[in-house]
């Protein structure tokens, strides 16, 4: 398959239509028709499936697709190696990144990049853990910053151990002030995110044996300080969005008590296989959490 059959088929499994394919190749769309009719007789089997509604991957080609991003991905590793040789610096880095690192971190970290190395695209896709260690399994993205709970399959440095904290309203009252017990949490209304964003949160109540009825989900850890200012239950969180002064009147930071944190790191697949951009940024990375 050539390297063009590869970004054609990536592209169709990003877009789910073959003619916003080839508007986004700049191709017709005859030539996207043709391509996939020859990579589907390359192969020997359907590779999508036309619908009213667009076009989707058979399962034989759900289970190409890795394989194609890693295709791509050591294709522009070598455009990059050799744009560096040539003392240019062009190409894509991705970089799969959670919700609080998003918010703290990047800010600090992609404009000075940008500044350094104009040529190089930062394409940055923010979600949960699960959805980052499935980018970089997938060849989505290059470097992911992840917590160590969620990457057992991947080069992981670690950068930064986290602590949790509770976070409950003004009123609520502790035998301790500062300070909360995991006893004094059981059975008290919480405020939640997904199981797949907060693992280290439900590894630390699973580990201290703390149930809890949930009266609140959300998505990200702004929504969950709201939540609990105006009374909606405690929550425990990372610390690290919180030394940004984001918590408002109504909200009190307590220490946990048995204590507890996330190490935070930068993930991927190979460190020996990433592109000259993916290093550097891994290298100003590291520099920047040692200095924290």
């Amino acid at each position: 398959m050539t390297l063009l059959a590869c970004q054609i088929f990536s592209t169709i499994a990003q877009e789910g239509s073959f003619a916003r394919t080839a508007e986004r190749l700049h191709l017709t769309p005859s030539a996207i028709s043709h391509a996939v009719a020859g990579m589907e007789n390359e192969c020997g089997f359907p590779l999508f499936t036309r619908t009213k509604a667009g076009v989707t991957m058979t399962a034989a080609a759900e289970s190409l697709l890795p394989a194609i991003r890693r295709v791509l991905a050591s294709n522009e590793s070598l455009d990059q190696s050799i744009a560096q040789i040539n003392g240019l610096h062009k190409g894509v880095l991705r970089l799969g990144v959670f919700n609080s690192a998003c918010v703290v971190w990047l800010p600090q970290l992609v404009p000075a990049f940008k500044a350094e190395y104009p040529g190089i695209d930062v394409q940055i896709y923010q979600g949960s853990y699960a959805d980052i260690a499935l980018w970089l399994k997938s060849g989505t993205v290059e470097l992911g910053f992840l917590s160590d709970s969620c990457a057992p399959e991947l080069n992981f440095i670690p950068l930064y151990t986290d602590p949790l904290v509770c976070i409950a309203p003004s009123g609520f009252a502790t035998r301790r002030p500062g300070r909360v017990t995991a006893e004094e949490l059981r059975g008290k209304p919480f405020v939640s995110q997904r199981s797949d964003t907060d693992a280290d949160i439900q590894s630390y109540l699973k580990h201290n044996d703390v149930s809890v009825h949930t009266s609140c989900y959300v998505i990200d850890d702004e929504s969950m300080v709201e939540m609990v200012a105006c009374g909606q239950g405690v929550a425990i969180m990372p610390q690290m969005l919180l030394t940004r002064e984001d918590v408002g009147n109504g909200v009190q930071v307590l220490t946990l008590d048995p204590a507890a944190g996330r190490r935070i790191g930068l993930a991927c697949l190979d460190r020996n296989s990433l592109s000259p951009a993916a290093r550097e940024f891994s290298r100003r990375v590291r520099q920047f959490a040692a200095g924290l």
